[in-house]
């Protein structure tokens, strides 16, 4: 879970076995998005490294809570606390990369957004 606002990292090492990074065979970019908004984008180089491997500072912003909650059923898309009345979404993180040899791949992990501001308590209604 992150709070809105605040800057988070995310680390992408591409490939279930570390991609190599040699001379004829090597990962050219990795990208990052954040609910489909592109948030960094690294350019790499053959390194000689054992892996392709990139951090990014992220910082997800309170408007897409808002976004989330147009975009899908108010009672299924927002997730609200019933203690402090706090929203959150469950959004996409979606890595992009291009191998020069094999194309693109691209890979999903879920992160729950969570508002960061406190209203009036609610009846609890967490749902996916």
């Amino acid at each position: 879970m992150v709070i809105a606002g605040e800057h988070f990292e995310v680390t992408i090492t591409v490939g279930s076995i570390p991609h190599v990074m040699e001379e004829k065979h090597f990962i050219e970019w990795v990208e990052l998005y954040l609910h489909n908004k592109l948030v960094g984008r690294r350019e790499l180089s053959p390194s000689g490294e054992k892996t392709a491997k990139v951090t990014f500072r992220v910082e997800a912003d309170a408007a897409l809570i808002a976004i989330k909650e147009i975009e899908t059923c108010r009672v299924r898309g927002v997730n609200i606390c019933g203690n402090c009345g706090e929203k959150s979404v469950i959004t996409n993180l979606r890595a992009v990369e291009k191998c020069n040899i094999h194309g693109v791949w691209e890979a999903y992990r879920q992160v729950e957004v969570m508002s960061g501001e406190e209203e009036e308590g609610k009846k609890c209604v967490w749902k996916a």
